[in-house]
């Protein structure tokens, strides 16, 4: 049989796989032979292995629940087929083959029908450093419900004789998986609290810049981000000269600093919401007017209400609720930039929009400095050493990869802020500079000192940032049509509440017990999951799906982790996740029903 062509036709067929470009260096010093018993024999430079396939039947998938199942290793697929006879109808399966040469092997004599005959298999062959990138597309499906149900099985191979390269995929897997779900937020109740801002500064939009006529209006006028980090204190003074030569955006805990030091930002970015971030970083200061403020409406209500200068109020990009406000203010173009996590991420997404290039980081630790103690620059609210060590004494540590070499102290929060720079990068092919010094290895970043980047691409003077953005209108809203389009919203969110509530009185009515018949239990069970039918009307609204995507998350896996057995224990589980959705969606839909009202009201002020 032609496997090759075989396996190509089979692989061009789904383009959720992921397979990338083979190292020639690795083909080259690796290859399969097979002697005369019919053993392969794998040949890895130096090394000798015999391949195997020896199913680990200590490790088998559960049939009866929906897992993601993650096989390492392609050239045993006698192992795999057996994974997928054991696994439940409805479990995702992703096989990674980081080895090329395995995977050369594997396309050119191996059946891989497997994978076409196999709903919801995907393959990844790549560098482990691109497993990331892979996994974050992966996650935007319905993927993200089964991160609660991840299993692993090693294939022969790689369980026990390349149990690094096992530990790296764990590793990845592990850092994108806490990345995506923090990036979906904790909560309904802290997904509200920021729509609750939201509503409160939609009138300031009528300030904003349009952010779509800011996009690539400075392309190719390279952009210092300038963050907090300890690094900062060894090359803050080289700023000032290539501070004519270059944007300056900068995050709000350090902006203070900067103008005590003679630099003026041309940005200062925020993203915290809460009211610590306005009496720190706004409270009794007075930034220059050549500085614009940039951030979401989802800042402290205060801080817009008190900045003398211009604003930048950009959507969030790909979140739900800024998708939901600008379909509805019919806001044109590219309004949005990439906010990430941090102020850091929006000061980033800035230059991006802006088209600058190159982007060099400046503070950009990620990381603890010479000790655990210290975690920022100087002349920041955080010389407060009693106010550090209680924001940071509950911190989880761990080491990272650092800026030369070696390991650096880091906590899980900037790690996952480092993901979402290597992610942002990556994916958009950006020119980035990391010229911190110190902290977190960046990947994908190349790394320069600040004196170096200053020779190299801050010769030339530019045009002041304030003239750019004078010549740029606010965007083209009237408060009279956001009055009426507030009133239209309140409408439609009400029916959708009177449907929630109509459901959450049928689930929660249900009497199950052990001794229910099983028509009894067939019965309730056909009435408990007409919920999934709110699944749906959730996901198909962006502003539902912002409000209630942490609730209905945690209900999807809390149910994918019941068995698929009609008994009353399931059931009753079934029930209670159920109605811990509908409960939560009951609310939040009072909620933001109550907040359009409002808004609508204050529209006339």
């Amino acid at each position: 049989m032609d496997f090759l062509n075989h396996n190509i036709e089979i692989l061009s067929a789904n383009p959720d796989h992921w397979i990338g470009a083979p190292d020639e260096n690795e083909i080259d010093q690796s290859y399969i032979e097979v002697d005369r018993e019919g053993n392969e024999i794998f040949f890895d430079g130096s090394r000798v292995f015999t391949l195997r396939s020896d199913f680990d039947a200590s490790n088998q998938p559960n049939p009866l629940k929906r897992e993601l199942i993650f096989v390492v290793g392609i050239q045993s697929v006698e192992e795999i087929k057996k994974v997928i006879a054991m696994k439940g109808t409805e479990s995702l399966l992703v096989i990674i083959e980081p080895n090329g040469s395995l995977f050369n092997y594997s396309l050119q004599h191996k059946d891989l029908s497997f994978l076409h005959t196999t709903t919801g298999a995907v393959l990844f062959t790549d560098k482990i450093s691109n497993l990331p990138l892979f996994l974050d597309k992966f996650l935007l499906t319905n993927a993200i419900f089964y991160v609660k149900t991840i299993k692993f099985y090693f294939t022969h191979f790689y369980r026990e004789q390349e149990i690094q390269s096992s530990v790296a995929v764990v590793r990845a897997i592990k850092e994108i998986v806490n990345y995506k779900t923090m990036m979906y937020g904790n909560s309904v109740e802290d997904s509200l609290i920021g729509f609750r801002h939201n509503m409160k500064n939609l009138k300031h939009l009528t300030r904003s810049k349009n952010v779509s006529l800011l996009k690539n209006t400075m392309r190719n006028v390279p952009a210092v981000v300038v963050a907090a980090g300890p690094s900062l204190n060894k090359n803050i003074e080289q700023l000032h000269s290539i501070k004519d030569n270059a944007v300056i955006i900068a995050v709000d805990t350090i902006a203070q600093r900067l103008c005590n030091e003679g630099i003026i930002p041309d940005f200062i970015c925020s993203i915290e919401r809460e009211v610590e971030t306005y009496t720190y970083f706004y409270d009794g200061k007075t930034y220059p007017v050549e500085s614009t403020l940039v951030g979401p409406l989802v800042l402290y209500p205060e801080i817009f209400e008190e900045y003398h200068g211009q604003l930048v109020i950009p959507m969030r990009e790909g979140v739900g609720e800024y998708i939901w406000l600008k379909d509805v203010l019919e806001l044109e173009g590219d309004n949005s930039i990439s906010i990430g996590l941090s102020c850091a991420h929006v000061a980033f997404g800035v230059a991006e929009h802006i088209g600058a290039s190159p982007i060099i980081l400046l503070g950009q630790d990620l990381a603890y400095g010479n000790s655990v103690g210290e975690t920022h620059a100087g002349g920041t609210i955080y010389d407060d050493k009693k106010l550090t060590n209680s924001m940071f004494s509950a911190k989880v540590n761990l080491e990272t990869e650092g800026y030369y070499g070696g390991l650096v102290t880091t906590t899980e929060t900037w790690n996952t802020f480092r993901t979402w720079f290597e992610m942002e990068i990556a994916t958009k092919g950006l020119t980035v500079i990391n010229a911190t010094e110190g902290g977190s290895k960046i990947s994908h970043t190349q790394q320069l000192s600040l004196a170096e980047v200053g020779q190299e691409f801050c010769k030339t003077k530019i045009t002041p940032v304030l003239e750019v953005l004078q010549a740029i209108e606010n965007y083209p809203l009237d408060k009279k049509k956001m009055k009426q389009v507030m009133r239209e919203q309140y409408r439609y969110f009400y029916d959708i509440k009177l449907q929630f509530e109509k459901q959450q009185k049928q689930v929660r009515r249900l009497d199950i017990s052990e001794y229910s018949s099983e028509t009894e239990l067939k019965g309730a069970l056909k009435k408990i999951d007409q919920t999934e039918d709110f699944f749906k009307l959730v996901m198909d609204n962006w502003l539902l799906r912002h409000c209630l995507q942490p609730a209905m998350i945690n209900s999807v896996w809390n149910l994918y982790t019941i068995e698929r057995v009609n008994t009353a224990d399931n059931i009753i589980l079934a029930q209670k996740a159920n109605l811990g959705f509908l409960d939560i969606g009951v609310y939040a839909l009072n909620e933001i029903t109550n907040l359009l009202a409002e808004t609508a009201e204050s529209l006339d002020e």
